[in-house]
């Protein structure tokens, strides 16, 4: 193994050309273990392979992309408030 290598999916500080530390892949976010049930993993390999999708971060990305879009909106928040008419005066 070369310098500034280690095994896949982990980033390991490098020295480039310029001196500067950088990253080996730096489009990669930092990432945080996460335990799951085994269902929910199931959940979510049926997901990914249904949508297409190359990690369960996107499968959990799309799953709350589709609650939002789900959401109640604030515009019933009054429902006693007449509704209002523009009555040309404003």
């Amino acid at each position: 193994m070369q310098p500034g290598t280690s095994g896949p999916g982990t980033m390991v500080p490098t020295r480039a050309k310029t001196g500067k530390l950088s990253q080996d892949d730096p489009a990669r976010e930092p990432r945080a273990p996460m335990q799951v049930l085994r269902s929910t993993k199931q959940w979510l390999d049926q997901i990914t392979t249904e949508r297409k999708l190359r990690t369960y971060d996107e499968a959990i990305m799309f799953l709350i992309t589709e609650r939002q879009k789900h959401l109640a909106s604030d515009s019933g928040i009054f429902p006693d408030l007449p509704a209002y008419v523009c009555d040309g005066e404003d």
